[in-house]
């Protein structure tokens, strides 16, 4: 189940006096970061594991994900373990037993310091309930109210990587220069080479839309547009590589054509983490998989619609973001679309030419 209804009476206490609140920062040895979904929400929370990291080198840092988002973190050196989530807010779901379950399996590991990268207010009950004495997080509208250190999430609009680091900068912990973080395996790397050999092909990525709980394939550009793409590249030369995941093998075939190749369904994240190593450019909607590239270093065109690049956008300065504010747009948010969502619109405001010269102005960028 979802237990929106407690959600709703934790909102309400919200009100209540927080005396366990403000209390002083202790640095930390034993930190348990709450982040389960999704792809690349969890990827935007990698520059403050980063940061944690950076400034308390000594402590042991784990991670509590769902099976959606594991991928992402499996081979990250800053982690010591990866604690199962299960179906508890990992975007399924679950009973107040596997919740309370978890809650004492979390409590058996002896956390000082929590890190609580969600809004919602069952995470840092969460964390309350492991016993976990210091625990850090954003607050949203009060639901911080289970936290021991809390930083507050504007009404304006802003990044929501950068929310996430506020979390670090509301207990003095630096922030400079940090990003979100992949780390491919060699193994990974050696089967792109042996696929690839030295090229560094352009990558587009057509599909996305999909997460646990949620679809919203408004989110797609359409694939003839990146067929069209993908032949005016292949046509000057280039290597251009589709990919996607199993169920996008049908929409990958029909954007690569006879011009391009496709992978969809045929690599592992890992593998399309070591691809993306080495991409000249990655050309894609707004998905996981825009912001896997971003981690991975590539230079991103970032096609949006329905959601706010404002606050989703590639998180690297070697980005573009093609992006048109029409009808309700944006009408998507924290994984809901509003009911006067106006689907498609917006998406299909973004041309091929746009898209193009964007391309165009990175790959001129890397190649100066």
């Amino acid at each position: 189940m979802r237990p929106n209804g407690l959600e709703r009476a934790l909102w309400l206490a919200s009100a209540v006096r927080r005396p366990w609140q403000n209390r002083t920062f202790r640095p930390p040895r034993r930190v348990l970061i709450i982040k389960p979904c999704c792809v690349g929400d969890v990827l935007l929370a990698t520059p403050t594991l980063a940061a944690f990291h950076r400034a308390f080198p000594h402590a042991q840092f784990e991670w509590l994900v769902g099976a959606h988002a594991r991928p992402m973190l499996v081979n990250n050196p800053r982690l010591h373990a990866l604690i199962a989530s299960g179906n508890v807010l990992g975007g399924g779901a679950y009973t107040w037993r596997e919740f309370l379950t978890l809650a004492r399996h979390l409590r058996r590991r002896r956390y000082d310091t929590a890190i609580v990268l969600e809004r919602s207010p069952l995470l840092g009950l969460l964390a309350a309930l492991a016993g976990i004495p210091q625990r850090l997080g954003l607050d949203s509208g009060g639901r911080g109210l289970f936290h021991t250190h809390t930083a507050p999430v504007p009404a304006e609009l802003r990044h929501e990587a950068e929310l996430y680091l506020d979390v670090a900068r509301v207990v003095g912990v630096p922030t400079d220069g940090v990003r979100s973080e992949f780390y491919p395996t060699e193994t990974a790397r050696a089967r792109i080479h042996a696929l690839l050999g030295e090229t560094r092909p352009i990558v587009i990525h057509p599909a996305g839309g999909e997460n646990p709980g949620m679809v919203l394939l408004s989110k797609r550009w359409p694939a003839s547009r990146f067929a069209a793409v993908a032949r005016h590249f292949a046509a000057q030369g280039r290597r251009v590589v589709v990919i996607g995941g199993p169920n996008d093998q049908a929409l990958a075939s029909d954007v690569a054509g006879t011009w391009a190749e496709s992978l969809a369904g045929t690599l592992s994240w890992d593998e399309t983490g070591a691809l993306l190593e080495r991409a000249a450019l990655f050309i894609g909607n707004d998905t996981g998989a825009m912001h896997l590239a971003a981690a991975c270093g590539a230079p991103v065109i970032a096609i949006f619609g329905p959601s706010d690049p404002a606050r989703y956008a590639p998180y690297t300065p070697r980005s573009l973001t093609l992006w048109h504010r029409v009808g309700c747009n944006p009408c998507f948010e924290h994984g809901r679309a509003r009911p006067d969502c106006c689907p498609n619109r917006a998406i299909e405001a973004v041309s091929v030419d746009e898209v193009i010269a964007a391309a165009e102005h990175l790959l001129g960028a890397a190649s100066a």
